[in-house]
């Protein structure tokens, strides 16, 4: 028996409970993993509130990206580069229902854990850091892009930019002021974001490509200043991406190849993903309040 998080019908933070479940053995192709760090993400968040529609029958789990160390290994349990999975190896991925004890996971899903990244980092990696991977995949950007990062210092944020400045663009983000710090030390330019950004940024030197984090004012923006549909996208702005026209983030860079380069990227330090908080596995509906107000820049954490 290991304990997991989840719920019984849609709702607050306060519908989240914590049970014993069965423990199953992994099938072909899976491993069992003993969960040492789950991050929390706002799709959790929609999906338990009903904002997002599921199929999935209730009791349901709860989260998708985990770290954690293997404890059991199914037939054919391979890596993506074909290597076997072995008991004992440190890995980070991702699964359905990855807040809790023990997870099954597709093994070919799983990318090694570095050393020298920490567990919490690693385990808050997998949808922030394969979403920003997606986001210029879909708007590339490099020497000669100004590119406008809406909501710069959520976790998404904040690993968009560090890949447009890895990749020889000037950035511009978008923050509360006791975040722009943050972002200066990452080599960003920040703006408040509201009422009066498009002549913020206009001041700025305009920009070239947008990419919204966050809601769609980054997007407006764009639209005031000229950029192109086709040179911006958003991850959240459901309804302004098809008033405005502006490309869904495509998903085929969402692989374990890019994962483990982000891993790689992160125990080198030529990036970071700073952990906001971190609650233990008692504590999920704190976690997901904590995730729904406004927090410190980067990610919340569970710890089973």
């Amino acid at each position: 028996m290991s304990r997991a998080a989840g719920y019984d019908e849609v709702g607050g933070p306060g519908v989240l409970r914590v049970e014993e479940i069965a423990d199953v053995d992994p099938g072909p192709g899976q491993v069992a993993v003993r969960v040492r760090a789950a991050g929390v993400n706002p799709y959790d968040a929609k999906v338990r509130t009903g904002f997002l529609t599921s199929d999935a029958p209730f009791p349901r789990r709860i989260g998708g990206e985990f770290a954690g160390t293997v404890e059991a290994v199914g037939d054919g349990a391979d890596y993506p580069d074909g290597a076997p999975v072995a008991v004992g190896d440190e890995v980070l991925g991702g699964a359905p229902g990855a807040i809790a004890e023990r997870v099954l996971a597709e093994a070919s899903a799983l990318v090694r854990r570095p050393d020298a990244l920490p567990v919490a980092v690693a385990g808050g990696l997998r949808t922030a850091g394969l979403t920003a991977v997606s986001c210029l995949a879909t708007v590339p950007v490099g020497a000669g892009d100004t590119v406008l990062v809406g909501g710069a210092s959520g976790a998404v944020g904040l690993l968009v930019c560090q890949l447009a400045v890895d990749a020889g663009a000037r950035v511009v983000g978008t923050a509360a002021p006791r975040n722009h710090d943050l972002l200066r030390s990452l080599g960003v330019e920040p703006v408040a974001y509201g009422d009066g950004l498009a002549g913020r940024v206009a001041a700025a030197g305009g920009a070239t490509a947008v990419i919204d984090c966050h809601g769609r004012g980054a997007l407006d923006a764009g639209v005031a200043l000229g950029v192109p549909v086709e040179r911006m996208t958003a991850i959240a702005a459901y309804g302004a991406l098809a008033e405005l026209g502006v490309g869904i983030v495509e998903r085929a860079a969402r692989t374990p190849d890019n994962l483990a380069r982000l891993a790689e990227g992160l125990a080198e330090g030529r990036f970071v993903l700073p952990v906001a908080a971190t609650f233990p596995l008692d504590e999920v509906a704190d976690a997901f309040a904590a995730l729904e107000t406004s927090h410190a820049p980067g990610k919340i954490v569970v710890l089973p």
